[in-house]
């Protein structure tokens, strides 16, 4: 009966209380204790099987600022004694006073409200104090002096047994100002709810401070996912992650090679975790191999030629090459971007001025795209594809004769400095076997048949009125000399025999 009285004697939510369990007996009590962890306790002394003193002292073991309020109807100095050696807050005698209780819980709540305040403004502190020195951390600015000290450990909670720094750096069309912000808050629900480690502000980026959460295998897809998750489908990341070590001071020794890392974001794939180690390792290298600057207008020509002939594998092979010998020479990105725009530029010229179909619009718009592309692969992708589809549209048909596409080729670049090896590059062929097939085919060696091309050619250029030396670097021979020498080779007279008189055409 006075149990369930206490519950409506005194408004305990005026107090900030609320009555979350009653006992029968202090074993119960014990019990429940443990179980709901309460603030605030009302025994009684008297009770079967294990009294109220004994049930105060049982609870003092594991937890020493639960507050009682002993209820009794023994006034015997002795209790008292005991009950103030148990660091009880009252001891009111039945018949229980409603405002004496009233005043003892208003009293508790009082104190209660400030040790609560005060564990507040503490583990601000402490969160002020981890993120400040988590910053200093991430930026290598740490004080040697203090990194391997107990006040970081102290400040990373419970010990681990290997710490691991991970930065992760957002991107997005839109450019928002508060992508970092939301990662963090949305991430640190994660992380710090599994107690998995800390997520700090570590602009540029993103910071994650992980205990005992190895990122490798399973637990790298993992924090993959949430991090995708958190930033939603507009928002790209790269991430970067240090070794894992024992001591967390030892981490700023792995700052210079995480960022180092994420300022090649360009060159990295988005969307994953790269661990800085392995490319400490060598299995990603950061310094060019060559020396000399790639010829972008050779690379560009070869590329054209794939792009003529409509090979989607020799497109494939083309940017495979090009894309080696610009990152041989310079990984930085705007190195890079602008190789890529100036041999795109000359191979969508070159595509434009034989090709009416192909509009200008299209060159810049493939130009622009790359430009915007945020990692290397994918703006290799996009070219493969852009230009596979071009190919497609003004490339000559892979159903014909390797010896007709030859052939072909030879009528439309016959001004070109081509060669036999162009070709068997071209259509992946060895040379040799190649010559032997296009003599079989058309009855002449490669260089007679382009010669022949040609001279047919000069002829029509001749007979519009051009000039001999106008005619010979038309027609693809840089020094007239020699042009003269091949036209008396192939027409048995000089070039002028064929030049047009008043308009009219000389006869052979």
């Amino acid at each position: 009966m006075i149990r369930e009285g206490l519950q409506t004697l005194v408004d305990w939510g005026k107090y900030g209380f609320a009555v979350v369990g009653a006992a029968s007996n202090g074993r119960e009590a014990v019990e429940k204790h443990a179980a709901l962890g309460p603030d605030l306790i009302l025994i009684d002394i008297r009770m079967p099987g294990m009294d109220g003193l004994q049930a105060i002292e049982e609870i003092r073991k594991t937890d020493a600022v639960c507050h009682f309020l002993i209820l009794s109807g023994y006034a015997e100095f002795d209790y008292a004694k005991q009950a103030i050696a148990h660091n009880v807050d009252g001891y009111i005698l039945k018949p229980i006073d409603e405002d004496e209780l009233e005043s003892y819980v208003e009293r508790i709540s009082t104190r209660l409200q400030k040790q609560s305040e005060q564990q507040l403004n503490a583990e601000q502190s402490t969160m002020l104090l981890r993120e400040e020195m988590l910053q200093q951390l991430a930026a290598g600015k740490l004080d040697p002096n203090l990194s391997s000290t107990q006040e970081l450990k102290t400040l990373l909670g419970a010990p681990a047994k290997y710490y691991q720094l991970l930065l992760i750096e957002l991107y997005s069309r839109e450019h928002s100002l508060t992508m970092n912000a939301t990662l963090k808050k949305k991430l640190a629900e994660i992380v710090e709810q599994k107690q998995l480690g800390f997520v700090f502000s570590a602009e540029p980026y993103v910071g994650v401070l992980l205990k005992d959460f190895l990122l490798q295998n399973g637990s790298r897809e993992q924090m993959k996912q949430w991090i995708e998750e958190c930033c939603g489908a507009r928002v790209r990341f790269a991430a970067a992650a240090s070794d894992s070590v024992r001591d967390p001071g030892e981490l700023q020794n792995w700052t210079p090679a995480v960022r180092g890392l994420l300022k090649q974001r360009f060159m990295l794939q988005g969307q994953q975790i790269h661990l800085a180690s392995l490319f400490l390792h060598g299995k990603q290298s950061e310094e060019p191999i060559q020396s000399e600057a790639p010829s972008i207008d050779s690379l560009a020509q070869k590329l054209y030629y794939m792009l003529d002939i409509g090979s989607k594998d020799g497109i494939d092979k083309a940017l495979q090459e090009a894309s080696e010998h610009i990152c041989a020479y310079d990984i930085s990105e705007q190195f890079v971007k602008s190789s890529w725009a100036q041999l795109l530029t000359i191979v969508l010229n070159k595509a434009t001025a034989s090709n009416p179909g192909v509009s200008v619009q299209e060159d810049l718009s493939m130009v622009t795209a790359l430009y915007l592309a945020h990692h290397y692969d994918e703006m290799i992708d996009q070219l493969r594809k852009r230009l596979s589809d071009l190919a497609a549209k003004i490339g000559k048909s892979d159903s014909l004769s390797v010896m007709k596409q030859m052939t072909d080729f030879i009528e439309r670049h016959y001004s070109e400095n081509i060669k036999l090896e162009t070709l068997a590059d071209l259509f992946n062929y060895n040379s040799g076997y190649l010559g032997k097939m296009f003599k079989n085919y058309t009855g002449e060696h490669f260089n007679t048949y382009l010669d022949q091309v040609r001279i047919q050619h000069a002829i029509e250029l001749l007979q519009e009125g051009l000039k001999v030396h106008q005619v010979s670097e038309r027609v693809g021979y840089a020094n007239v000399d020699y042009f003269h020498s091949k036209f008396k080779k192939y027409k048995g007279v000089s070039p002028s025999s064929f030049k047009s008189v008043s308009g009219k055409p000389a006869s052979e």
